[in-house]
């Protein structure tokens, strides 16, 4: 008989876990939403609620943006110089 507590423990805690990924899963691809601009009223009050419950979940997250602002700040183009701004004013003038 307590083979069969053990195996039906094991078997909800792995019901739980893979709840548990569901739900991460789902926090990270809501908070992609929002960081688009494209998350609902409903979205951002799921983002709410699991802050407060799943710590893991946000600390994926923040780990994603790190990320991201890691690439916008690395592939970031470079500005014009202002010599070619300043060529192509007096190309401008001299053709009209």
């Amino acid at each position: 008989m307590m083979g069969t507590t053990i195996t039906d423990e094991k078997m909800s805690s792995s019901a739980s876990e893979e709840n548990h990924q569901s739900d991460c899963e789902k926090v990270v691809n809501v908070f992609e939403k929002w960081l688009e601009g494209k998350a609902s009223e409903a979205d951002e009050e799921f983002l709410a609620e699991q802050a407060d419950e799943c710590s893991p979940c946000f600390e994926s997250i923040d780990k994603q943006n790190q990320f991201v602002q890691f690439l916008n700040n690395a592939l970031r183009r470079p500005g014009t110089p202002a010599s070619l701004v300043d060529t192509i004013k007096s190309k401008i003038h001299h053709s009209a």
